[in-house]
């Protein structure tokens, strides 16, 4: 059966295939497939429950291990949202995926994908963690203050669509309204969202969940304090604290 198969994989890629039986019933593929280093992507191949299983047997997170350590929640978030997006699975450390005798080649190459985005971790470290934050944000009201009835992209102003909150929370007779921000465009524009709300007499309250406070620019804090009713100056701030200033609302 593997020879058979291995047989129509080397047409599919041109010839351009080796295959060596590293255990009883697994099969390394040596193809020209690559890592951004230039070193050959790591595919395994064995039969599992009448499918094909293509694997790395946890070769890609070992390799990213030697410069980038996936070692914190977020970092495994990033991990896990690669994984889900390029259709793999992931087990112990394990990266594969299954498929049947017509989409092995398929499934191949949408595998090598994967595992290069994963192995490219280390070259946007910082950028795609704090991309994280508005997710986290979302994820935490919805799963502790709903029962403050949060409601995304309000539009305080209906005519208004450039003037919409991050958040609307109804915990008494007046909204909420919420902006995460996470650099100065964000923050210059709930600073503009708070000053027309106030002009044209909104009964409301404004909250800022900032994904770092002190990376703002002197004025532009200056002039989202003076415009908003309360700021936290982190996520781990308003997850500690939210729920005692909505109380105070009520």
């Amino acid at each position: 059966m593997i020879e058979q198969i291995t047989k129509h994989l080397k047409d599919q890629f041109n010839g351009r295939l080796q295959v060596n039986e590293k255990r009883p019933g697994i099969y390394q593929l040596f193809l020209p497939l690559y890592h951004e280093d230039g070193d050959m992507i790591e595919i395994y191949l064995q039969q599992e429950n009448g499918h094909w299983k293509i694997s790395d047997y946890a070769m890609a997170l070992m390799r990213l291990s030697y410069s980038y350590d996936v070692d914190t929640e977020n970092k495994e978030k990033i991990f896990q949202k690669i994984i889900s997006e390029n259709g793999l699975n992931e087990e112990n450390g394990k990266i594969f995926i299954t498929a049947n005798d017509e989409q092995l080649y398929p499934s191949i190459l949408q595998f090598a994908t994967g595992i290069s985005k994963v192995s490219s971790m280390r070259f946007f470290k910082r950028e795609v963690i704090e991309s994280l934050f508005y997710e986290q944000l979302e994820e935490y009201i919805y799963a502790e203050l709903s029962s403050y009835k949060p409601e995304k992209k309000a539009l305080p102003l209906k005519e208004r669509d450039d003037l919409e909150a991050d958040y609307a929370f109804h915990p008494n007779g007046y909204p909420v309204f919420l902006f995460g921000v996470k650099d100065t465009p964000k923050a210059r524009l709930a600073t503009i969202c708070c000053l027309e709300y106030q002009k044209l007499n909104i009964d409301f309250r404004s909250y800022i969940v900032h994904e770092d406070f002190t990376k703002l620019a002197k004025k532009d804090q200056s002039r989202l304090t003076s415009a908003c009713d309360k700021q936290f100056v982190s996520l781990d701030d308003f997850k500690e604290n939210a729920v005692k200033f909505l109380e105070r609302e009520k």
